[in-house]
């Protein structure tokens, strides 16, 4: 294995288990047992480097698999996609890494550790070539009919992603840690939950109480800044 991938895999490693916030680039250089105690800088020039680089590197086929079933679904015609259909096009994909016939990883981990730092928007760190057919599953779920405010149906698809780092990287740890032989069992049935989960959520009525604080925050200037990806929005641009 080269040098670059062997810091790369244990820098996902570090990430995963310890979180963002307790890996340094010379802990990963002498994890990774590298010689030059430059080494990561030299590869990837910062810990977002890093980042970018993880992202690089698992991103591809999570992306192909998910784009061609989102083809396949968009080309069969008749009616359009279902809320459970599209949910479980952003769910699969991932959940299918953790499979025992999948090459062994952290992937799913790395993710929830990444996405647990306030200070780091884990969309913002994601390179656009490795987020489009995500990009694709949320703009389809914008455009439902599903009765709901699109600031809080944006809100609730965003929240959802992030429960789904998180739930799949529980599955994983407790997996390795003491369910070793029943993994697929595990991760097929609770990615079969998430989804079953992520629909009621979505399709939960507005409480009162949340329409008022709402009100709120659609009078405050500062709420006015947009965009699908940053989770501080709460006012987003119209789905196209």
């Amino acid at each position: 294995m080269k040098t670059r991938e062997r810091l790369l895999l244990t820098a996902e490693r570090l990430i995963a288990e310890e979180g963002l916030g307790q890996v340094s680039m010379r802990r990963i250089n002498a994890e990774a047992g590298a010689r030059n105690l430059s080494a990561v800088h030299y590869h990837f020039g910062s810990l977002e480097g890093v980042i970018a680089a993880i992202f690089d590197y698992r991103s591809p086929a999570v992306e192909r698999r998910r784009g061609s079933m989102l083809d396949a679904l968009l080309a069969r015609g008749g009616n359009p996609p279902s809320l459970e259909e599209v949910l479980r096009l952003a769910v699969w994909p991932l959940a299918e890494t953790m499979l025992s016939d999948a090459e062994d990883n952290h992937y799913v981990r790395f993710l929830s550790a990444i996405n647990r730092l306030p200070r780091l928007d884990g969309w913002e760190v994601v390179p656009r070539r490795n987020r489009r057919s995500i990009t694709r599953c949320y703009l389809l779920l914008r455009r439902m009919p599903l009765g709901v405010p699109a600031d809080i149906l944006h809100l609730r698809i965003m929240m959802g992603l992030r429960e789904m780092f998180h739930v799949l990287a529980d599955v994983d740890h407790n997996v390795r840690e003491r369910h070793p032989t029943l993994r697929d069992p595990l991760v097929t049935f609770h990615a079969n939950e998430l989804v079953t989960k992520l629909m009621s959520a979505l399709l939960a009525p507005v409480s009162e109480a949340t329409q008022a604080a709402l009100g709120i925050l659609r009078a405050s200037a500062a709420s006015r800044k947009g965009s699908i990806y940053g989770v501080d929005s709460i006012l987003v641009p119209k789905a196209r």
